[in-house]
């Protein structure tokens, strides 16, 4: 009978033993690192509104200031034609606008061989101040265009800025973002291989 006693004892001291143990290993393991959920980027997530069905534009034309003292050079969205083209509608007075223009003049850089970047200021007045908002950010891969007569706002009814309108390489309007843009970013580089796909 006393050894049953002991035996049982031997058992429930093994068994509080080995818990401890356990106990110990687990405190002494340092916490897991929580794993960051990587935030999926989609055109839904960036604010695309997609045109459906796509809309081919008409004539719209826009001014070109050259870097000369020149006259403005008159430019048509037709001419652009075989390649994408990305209208951006901004103003100097729009803060969103200014903040995101070095990097819209950037990733007009990276993407000159496949797509035409029009940025079209609203500033159309003041020539001058424009030309100093280009030197004093750098601007250096976007001309000076502006839209004389308020002929392209009217036709693709843009209500607030910044606005992009993206066209295909066949002249028709396949969606557009309001609002600023993370050009480096992701949004950019999906923008892009959409553009190329369309």
């Amino acid at each position: 009978m006393n050894k049953s006693i002991y035996f049982i004892m031997g058992l429930v001291l093994a068994g509080i033993g080995t818990a401890g143990f356990w106990a110990l290993k687990t405190q002494d393991r340092p916490p897991e690192p929580l794993k960051k959920e990587s935030k999926k980027v989609s055109l839904l997530t960036i604010n695309y509104i997609p045109t459906t069905p796509t809309k081919p534009i008409a004539e719209g034309k826009f001014w070109q200031l050259p870097d000369t003292q020149g006259e403005p050079i008159e430019k048509d969205l037709k001419d652009l034609s075989g390649k994408p083209v990305i209208l951006h509608f901004w103003a100097t007075w729009c803060g969103p606008c200014v903040q995101e223009l070095p990097d819209l003049d950037s990733y007009a850089k990276k993407i000159e061989d496949t797509a035409h970047v029009i940025a079209i200021v609203a500033d159309m007045k003041d020539m001058a101040k424009i030309r100093n908002f280009y030197q004093s950010k750098g601007i250096k891969n976007l001309s000076i265009s502006f839209d004389k007569s308020g002929q392209l706002t009217r036709a693709f009814r843009t209500s607030a800025l910044p606005t992009s309108v993206f066209i295909n390489s066949h002249g028709h309007e396949i969606g557009r973002i309001q609002g600023a843009i993370e050009w480096s970013g992701t949004a950019g580089r999906l923008l892009n291989t959409h553009l190329s796909k369309n």
